[in-house]
């Protein structure tokens, strides 16, 4: 695909940032996030689903900077101060955050980074998630970190609940192959062992790439086809009306396909669709509406979208 739009430089950033760090959440200094470790505490947030839980946690206050990818309109005034490249140290020295969370591999981290965050007096969380268990922990140590560790247990529990009304609400129907593209060229899908997948398993969903083997596996045509998933599921956080039009297309030519044949192709273009944050319910809730059969009338290489 290459990353010549918006939107695929978007997704490789969340990509990169998900793929590269391990499977714990950390902090680099003992005390960081600690639950009682100050209220009123300010945070700068170089990460997306960060800025996503603080504010879905009712935390927005404690948010002095965002990174340069946010998109949430909550937090449209604030300071862009980097990314998992760049940081933006002299607005960092003017605002002086109490806690800056990033996501970087920690053989990654930078000593220079580490070194500059102690200068200023700046904790760092370093964020990492990949199963749908390091998002409920992740809220959890987020609070602690704001100083607000109640709301992020409760934010934890809310999505705990809203997950366990679409699983249930999912148990009786019979369990459909599905795959999660999240390009509009059906190249990028999602593999085993992430939190996305673990949604599958919530809407009673089996991942058709789970054989694959990678978390976020690249094909080619003839393995999608091969793959033959019942029903597709398209994520396309913000997609621009181009793209959503290149996606319509590539998938109504995939005749070959299952999912396609019987009309279950659907395209979640919500900017939450790929943030393993807050709103995780509410795409649960999505894909479900999107693994359901089509009408009778309806069957055929056609394809749905949800905003």
């Amino acid at each position: 695909m290459g990353l010549t739009t918006p939107l695929s430089r978007r997704i490789a950033v969340w990509v990169i940032g998900v793929a590269g760090c391990l499977a714990t959440v950390s902090c680099d200094r003992g005390t960081a996030g600690a639950p009682g470790a100050g209220r009123g505490r300010r945070v700068a947030s170089l990460v997306p689903a960060a800025t996503d839980m603080l504010v879905g946690m009712g935390a927005k206050e404690h948010l002095v900077a965002v990174s340069n990818f946010e998109s949430l309109a909550e937090v449209k005034g604030l300071p862009r101060v980097g990314d998992y490249q760049t940081t933006d140290w002299e607005t960092l020295a003017r605002l002086r955050p109490d806690v800056m969370v990033i996501q970087i591999a920690p053989e990654r981290l930078p000593p220079g980074l580490k070194q500059r965050a102690q200068e200023l007096g700046i904790e760092l969380v370093n964020m990492k998630i990949d199963r749908l268990a390091d998002v409920f922990a992740m809220m959890e140590r987020l609070g602690a970190a704001a100083g607000e560790a109640e709301k992020g247990r409760e934010a934890a529990g809310r999505l705990r609940d809203e997950l366990d009304v679409v699983r249930n609400e999912c148990a009786g129907r019979a369990a459909v192959s599905a795959l999660i593209v999240r390009d509009e060229n059906g190249r990028d899908v999602i593999g085993p062992d992430n939190f996305l997948d673990d949604l599958l398993k919530v809407v009673n969903a089996t991942n058709a790439a789970a054989g694959l083997g990678k978390p976020y596996p690249s094909i080619d045509r003839e393995k999608l086809v091969a793959l033959a998933p019942e029903a597709v599921i398209v994520l396309l956080p913000d997609a621009k009306a181009q793209t959503a039009e290149v996606s319509e297309r590539f998938w109504q030519s995939m005749t070959q396909v299952p999912a396609v044949r019987n009309g279950r192709v659907r395209t979640i273009t919500d900017g939450y669709a790929l943030v393993p944050g807050s709103r995780l319910g509410e795409l649960a809730r999505k894909m479900a509406e999107g693994l359901r059969p089509p009408p009778a009338d309806q069957t055929g290489a056609q394809t749905g979208k949800y905003r």
